[in-house]
């Protein structure tokens, strides 16, 4: 069985990717969710510990996020919530992982600073042409990031 590396792009609308050993387009999930008593989104932790379960992967290469400008205190901390369960779903299941903050991940992917998210679209397009048709939507950027994610735990393997 093939060695996998695993990308996490943290959040509701988030995913999770997955490339072989060889660097090639394994598997790309949307972050599993299930809604809360007020009708809002929340990870699925239990879903992504299943997710992780099955693919295994070797290493594991997390966006560290942060509150973003503007955010609110009940945004912040439900970001804070989703990031933290991540990092305790990786520590449960003993992954090993290591985490990357936006600007330095999306510079080694060649993405400009300040670039809207359709770059991440377009880069991950041209490095995995295998997964071109889960990117089809403009919503699919949690998608690309957490495959462009994956591209650089591969790159880290030794």
């Amino acid at each position: 069985m093939s060695r996998l590396f695993c990308g996490i792009d943290p959040g509701v609308s988030g995913a999770i990717g997955f490339v072989t050993e060889q660097g090639a387009f394994s598997a790309v999930l949307d972050m599993p969710t299930s809604p809360t008593t007020t009708g809002r989104k929340q990870v699925d932790f239990a879903g992504l510990a299943a997710v992780l379960r099955e693919h295994s992967p070797a290493f594991v290469l997390v966006e560290r996020v942060g509150s973003r400008p503007g955010e609110g205190a009940v945004g912040a901390f439900s970001f804070g919530h989703t990031f933290g369960g991540i990092l305790a779903v990786l520590a449960t299941l003993g992954l090993p992982h290591d985490l990357v903050q936006p600007a330095q991940w999306k510079r080694r992917a060649g993405i400009p600073p300040g670039a809207d998210k359709g770059v991440s679209i377009t880069t991950a397009k041209r490095l995995l042409p295998d997964a071109t048709s889960l990117l089809a939507r403009v919503k699919d950027d949690g998608r690309a990031e957490s495959l462009l994610l994956a591209l650089q735990a591969w790159e880290r393997r030794t």
